[in-house]
């Protein structure tokens, strides 16, 4: 599976960067979130992924059952993936950047991760950083 679509989201594999990009279009319920995630850690786990954007550039927030949710999903399959890094993309919010750490630090009392992550205010920059993880030095 290489691009995915529906009312919350487009998902998508660059098999050149061998990178997972999530763009939120909608702020999702917790059903659709967990649901999203899912195919994108399907689409991680198959293609092997080795980086992943979520760009959450629209702004909507976490509450806290969809934070404890997302960690625990995220604890179970992120074992199964050969993911490096893992870039978040939001508005200038240090609320947004508070539940990120939040939640990798939930996910960090649920398994042994190893991912690293990052916030980043542009997604140009979350590529970049990205990007390094495979050794590439282009961002397009």
């Amino acid at each position: 599976m290489k691009q995915y679509k529906d009312n919350y989201c487009q998902i998508s594999y660059n098999h050149s960067s061998n990178q997972v990009y999530l763009k939120w279009l909608i702020p999702p319920d917790e059903a659709a979130l967990l649901n999203t995630y899912n195919k994108a850690l399907d689409m991680a786990i198959y293609n092997k992924a080795e980086s992943w954007i979520a760009d959450n550039s629209i702004g909507f927030h976490l509450n806290v059952s969809m934070q404890r949710s997302l960690a625990t999903l995220a604890a179970g399959r992120l074992p199964h993936t050969t993911l490096k890094r893992f870039a978040r993309v939001t508005p200038v919010d240090v609320f947004q950047e508070l539940i990120t750490h939040k939640v990798f630090s939930q996910i960090g009392e649920l398994t042994v991760n190893s991912l690293e992550f990052e916030v980043f205010h542009r997604h140009t920059d979350a590529k970049a950083w990205c990007m390094q993880v495979t050794g590439q030095l282009s961002v397009n």
